[in-house]
C-alpha cells in the first residue's frame, strides 16, 4: 500500500510540474506577445505625432523656413525654434544638443531649413545601439508617414555613418521622372530592403532618414 501511495504521489508531482512547466511555456509567450504589441501601439503612436509634426512644423511654416535659409546663405538647425513653439506630447529638446529633438519613445531628429524650405534627419539607431523595434519603426515610418506626403516631399534617402554616399534616393511626386526612383512606384519590397539596410548595419553605425520638403 505504500508504495503504491508513493508511486501516485510521485506520478502528480511529475504530472504537476509538467503543467507549471506548460504554464511557464504559455506565460513566457503571453508576455512577449503583450511587450509586441505594446512597442507596435508605441510605434503606431509615434508616425501619428511624426505626421503632426510634418504638417504643423514644417510645411505650415516652409516657406518662413526656407526665407531662413535665403538669409543665412546655408541650412539654419531649427529645433530651438520648434522647441519655443511648443512640440508634439512626449517630445523635448536634447539638453546635451540643441540641434537635436528626442521624440516620445527617445530617438532623435534634426530639423534644419535647406534650399528647397525645410528637412529632417530621423536617426533610426544611433551608434552602439540596436533596437529590435528599429525595422518595424522604419517600415511603419515609410509606409504611414513618408509615403502619405509623396506630393510634398522633394526626397527622401537613408544614409549611414560609415557610408556617406545614400544608397537609394526616392522624390516626391512634383520632382519625379522616369530615371528617377519615385515615392510615388514605392514598393513594400523597396521598404522592406531599405530597412533591412538599417538592421543589419554595424553596430558602430548610425542610420538615419533624411526627408527634404
Amino acid at each position: 500500500m505504500f508504495f503504491k501511495k508513493s508511486s501516485e504521489y510521485g506520478r502528480s508531482m511529475i504530472e504537476m510540474l509538467g503543467v507549471l512547466a506548460i504554464v511557464g511555456i504559455l506565460s513566457v509567450g503571453a508576455i512577449a506577445g503583450f511587450q509586441k504589441a505594446m512597442m507596435k501601439h508605441k510605434i503606431n503612436k509615434l508616425t501619428e505625432q511624426y505626421t503632426l509634426f510634418i504638417q504643423e512644423y514644417l510645411l505650415l511654416y516652409r516657406k518662413d523656413w526656407r526665407r531662413v535659409y535665403q538669409e543665412k546663405q546655408q541650412r539654419v538647425l531649427l529645433a530651438p525654434y520648434m522647441a519655443a513653439m511648443g512640440l508634439p506630447a512626449g517630445w523635448k529638446i536634447k539638453s546635451t544638443d540643441s540641434q537635436f529633438l528626442l521624440d516620445s519613445l527617445g530617438y532623435s531628429v534634426v530639423p534644419f531649413s535647406s534650399v528647397f524650405g525645410v528637412a529632417f534627419d530621423f536617426y533610426i539607431r544611433q551608434a552602439g545601439e540596436n533596437s529590435n523595434s528599429d525595422y518595424e519603426l522604419c517600415r511603419q515610418f515609410f509606409l504611414n508617414v513618408i509615403k502619405p506626403f509623396e506630393n510634398d516631399i522633394h526626397h527622401v534617402f537613408l544614409y549611414q555613418a560609415n557610408n556617406s554616399a545614400p544608397q537609394i534616393w526616392w522624390y516626391g511626386i512634383p520632382y519625379c521622372n522616369e530615371q528617377l526612383h519615385c515615392l510615388a512606384n514605392l514598393k513594400l519590397d523597396d521598404v522592406l530592403d531599405f530597412c533591412q539596410r538599417c538592421s543589419t548595419a554595424d553596430n558602430t553605425d548610425r542610420c538615419v532618414i533624411a526627408a527634404y520638403f
